[in-house]
């Protein structure tokens, strides 16, 4: 079988796998298109199972795609103690300690909330500080009215999320732009996401991704 024939074949398969699991999920999740004749609900229950079982397949080849970085990591980080990297033996630490703690204490979990409340917090702080700095280099580079806009709209969520009474009207103003402007531009975000998501699985579905190409 020549070069040409093998990308046809993945690119029919990746079609037939692909079609197979856009109808098992838009039919088996919408039982009501076959009416309410008897036996409905079964026969959508069966065609759901295909696209219950790629979703599965593929919730299991993520998780092991994960198990496989991981100790991809930790053997690159093993290898690193031999140049005395202190940061690898902290990682490596850190990671047995963790293991230990999840397994001794029957999957409890408050070591890892205590490290990671801190972090968020942390993160937090450094967003705080990057938003201020940027506002600072847009008033010096850009001052005009979408700039001065910025640093409003900047100043009215930072304050409006700060627990005081006397920041009670600010507050409001940080809802309605929580609500309403960043609401649809996440909204118009995801929908960009969806439309590529489209795009790029009309073009394997149709072969024409560069994996099939060649």
């Amino acid at each position: 079988m020549g070069r040409g024939s093998r990308v046809g074949m993945s690119a029919f398969v990746a079609f037939i796998v692909g079609v197979a699991a856009i109808l098992s999920l838009l039919l088996g999740d919408n039982p009501a298109l076959f009416g309410e004749q008897p036996g409905s609900d079964e026969l959508a229950r069966r065609l759901a199972l295909p696209g219950d079982a790629l979703l599965r397949l593929v919730v299991i080849i993520v998780a092991v795609s994960i198990v496989i970085g991981i100790a991809n990591l930790l053997f690159a980080h093993i290898g690193r103690l031999a140049q005395r990297k202190f940061t690898s033996a902290v990682l490596l630490a850190s990671f047995g300690f963790t293991i230990y703690w999840y397994v001794t204490r029957q999957g409890d979990t408050s070591l890892l909330e205590a490290v990671q409340v801190p972090i968020e917090s942390s993160l937090a702080a450094l967003l705080f500080l990057s938003l201020a700095q940027g506002g600072a280099r847009v008033m010096q580079k850009r001052a005009d009215i979408w700039g001065m806009l910025f640093v409003v709209v900047v100043l009215v969520v930072l304050l409006g999320s700060l627990p005081l009474a006397e920041l009670a009207p600010v507050k409001t103003w940080s809802d309605w732009l929580m609500a309403v402007p960043v609401s649809a531009g996440a909204r118009a975000l995801l929908l960009g996401m969806a439309l590529g998501a489209i795009v790029a699985g009309a073009r394997a579905l149709l072969g024409q991704d560069r994996s099939y190409r060649g």
